[in-house]
This record gives C-alpha cells, sequence and structure tokens, in this order.
C-alpha cells in the first residue's frame, strides 16, 4: 500500500507489504503443490495391497486438475504483477466512462461529473474490483467518485463495518475477479491494485483507520 499518514493504525508500507505478499504466494503455491504430489504418490504407488475403485481414481485425478487449475491462476497473477512492475506489456489505452467503470451490482454510487478516463478498460476493472471486494470483506460497499485538479479520484468505503487489522487485511481471501470461484489474498489483491494505478500514473491507498476498510484511487484523466 502507499505511504499513510502516521496516525492511520493501517498503515502498512510496501516493504511489509511485499513481505507478506511473498509469505502468503508461497503458501497459495506449496498448498495445491503438496496436494498434488500426495495424490500423485498415491496412484503411483497402488498395489494389489492398496487396491482403489476406479471412483478413487477420478477422485484423485479430480484434485490434481483442480489443484493444477489454481496453480495457473495464481502464477498468472504473479506474470501480471511482473508485467506491472516492469511496465513490459503496453496498456490497451480508450476512452472509459468513470460511472460505467464503478457499475458493480449492489454498490451504490456518487458520480460527479468529469472528463472521460483514458486507461486499460479491463486492468482498471480489476482495481476497482479490488478496492470494492476488500471493503466488502467488513460492510456493504458504496462508492463515490469527483473529478478535481486533472485527476478522478475514488473512495469506496462501507457506511457501517466490522474491525479489521491490516495483518488481517493481507490474508484474507478476496473473489477473483477474472476467474469464477478462485480467490486472491489481500496481499496479492492489493499488490495488484497498486501496481495497476501505478501503471497509469496513479495511487491506490487502502487504511483501516475506523471500523471497516476504505479505499482511496487516484488516476490521472489523461495517461501521462
Amino acid at each position: 500500500m502507499d505511504d499513510e499518514t502516521a496516525d492511520s493504525p493501517a498503515a502498512t508500507d510496501l516493504a511489509q507489504l511485499r513481505t507478506e505478499f511473498i509469505r502468503v504466494a508461497s503458501h497459495e503455491l506449496r498448498t495445491p503443490l503438496t496436494s498434488i504430489i500426495t495424490f500423485a504418490t498415491m496412484l503411483e504407488s497402488v498395489d494389489e495391497t492398496l487396491p482403489l475403485t476406479a471412483a478413487d481414481r477420478q477422485a484423485a485425478i479430480g484434485v490434481i486438475r483442480r489443484n493444477a487449475e489454481h496453480m495457473q491462476v495464481i502464477v498468472a497473477d504473479l506474470l501480471l504483477l511482473s508485467s506491472l512492475e516492469t511496465a513490459e506489456a503496453p496498456l490497451d489505452l480508450a476512452p472509459l466512462r468513470v460511472p460505467e467503470l464503478l457499475d458493480f451490482p449492489g454498490v451504490p454510487l456518487r458520480c460527479g461529473d468529469g472528463p472521460v478516463l483514458m486507461g486499460d478498460r479491463v486492468l482498471l476493472h480489476e482495481l476497482l474490483h479490488t478496492a470494492v471486494q476488500i471493503v466488502a470483506l467488513t460492510g456493504a460497499a458504496e462508492a463515490e467518485a469527483q473529478y478535481a485538479d486533472g485527476h478522478w479520484h475514488v473512495t469506496v468505503t462501507a457506511a457501517t463495518g466490522t474491525a479489521l487489522t491490516a495483518e488481517r487485511l493481507l490474508s484474507m481471501r478476496i473473489p477473483h475477479p477474472e476467474q469464477a470461484g478462485e480467490h486472491r489474498t489481500g496481499a496479492l489483491a492489493l499488490m495488484l491494485g497498486r501496481e495497476i494505478a501505478a501503471r497509469h500514473g496513479g495511487s491506490m491507498v487502502t487504511s483501516v483507520d475506523r471500523p471497516g476498510v476504505t479505499v482511496r484511487i487516484a488516476l490521472p484523466a489523461r495517461f501521462p
């Protein structure tokens, strides 16, 4: 997360976020890999003393496939993070209307007047989806977007929410914006969110300085 004021108890600097991200990512990869090895070994070592029914075999193969697919999603996210940090892949820039980007079911939006936003639709959808889902961990999310000083300022918050520590936020699971049924850890979601914002010349700040979570995003209307 971006640096925040000293009086925000939820402020987590980039070094802390990266440390937690590496820890969580390692765990996310190790868990399905362990399951794959376990079930593959079971299938490989089956003999007359340990027979498996056809249903058992199919169940084991299903576990291996699901865990392998989960690892594919994690690796794709890591590659996306790397490409954002290094600016390797060009953005698919297009004029975008902010109200449409913030059109999420069940999320009230207050949006002021302003110009279209030049950005990558897919990546900005991921960024704003992440903001909404992070806030939704503690309460019903609502969004506000205002244009000022050449930037769109988006704030996603909850009218009421439960208390949540920064450490807990980083380890929680957030629905994946592109893969149905998959999740990202808070640490990975926040790393991707801040890098998407930075790639567009903007910023993303997340804090838990009150009950609930607040996400503030600033994006220049014109791509730098």
